[in-house]
């Protein structure tokens, strides 16, 4: 059977870039610099399909649920109208949130033997307790790197690599946001970009001493035939869209 895909809206994107969509069921990587309005595009994705009736989920990391919801005004896009359809998991208290919910479950158990492998259980269990009762189909992480500095991954191939096999378990499509590594950092460090089915790389171009435009690339898109060229990533009234980039 044909796969089916998941759109993100942004004019030109799925359909020149693409090809078509995102496949269903897909870990998708949005990676890039601050600046590079990573948040703004993941979000941008859950909020328009929330719109055409496809639940997500929103878990922020970094900062407030607040502090989202008013960036999200700015950008023009209404969160009022999806706040059923796509609610938003504030953990921006990170391990301090975390570590009040493990109290309340009770002590460590003999599966969860470390604070870190408990904090992970009580994380992967809300978002299990909020699928079920919401049933969202889109999941984004905002970001990856906060992620990894709340669970302090000790073996960070080996959890980073079951971490991605739930998310796929959990049968939704989900991105992770996050920075651009350092040049020097190690090869454990792009662990995630092997694990993922999709990368979507964003950046701010020098165009002039002064001047700078984003792009956008897609890097990678498992089962799908993208076109991997860069593109300007233009945002005006409310929309996203992508342009041919001209050196």
């Amino acid at each position: 059977m044909p796969r089916a895909f998941v759109k993100t809206h942004i004019r030109g994107f799925d359909e020149d870039v693409l090809r078509g969509g995102i496949p269903q069921g897909h870990v998708v990587l949005i990676r890039g610099a601050s600046g590079t309005m990573k948040s703004s595009l993941a979000y941008y994705v859950l909020y328009h399909n929330a719109l055409e009736g496809t639940p997500g989920l929103y878990v922020t990391l970094e900062q407030s649920a607040g502090g989202l919801l008013e960036h999200i005004a700015s950008l023009g896009l209404k969160a009022t109208s999806v706040s059923d359809a796509l609610p938003i998991l504030d953990l921006s208290r990170g391990r301090e949130y975390l570590e009040e919910m493990i109290a309340k479950v009770g002590a460590l158990s003999p599966e969860t033997a470390t604070p870190g492998e408990a904090l992970l259980a009580v994380l992967k269990g809300k978002i299990l307790e909020l699928r079920k009762k919401r049933d969202f189909r889109l999941l984004a992480i905002d970001s990856w790197d906060a992620l990894e500095l709340i669970l302090e991954f000790a073996d960070r191939r080996a959890e980073t690599f079951g971490w991605f096999e739930w998310l796929r378990d959990l049968g939704v499509t989900s991105f992770l946001i996050s920075e651009e590594p350092a040049l020097e950092a190690p090869p454990t460090a792009l662990e995630e970009e092997f694990l993922a089915d999709g990368i979507i790389h964003l950046r701010l171009e020098p165009i002039s001493e002064t001047a700078f435009q984003r792009r956008v690339q897609c890097a990678k898109m498992r089962s799908v035939n993208q076109n991997s060229d860069d593109h300007t990533l233009l945002f005006e009234n409310g929309r996203f869209e992508v342009a041919r980039a001209i050196g």
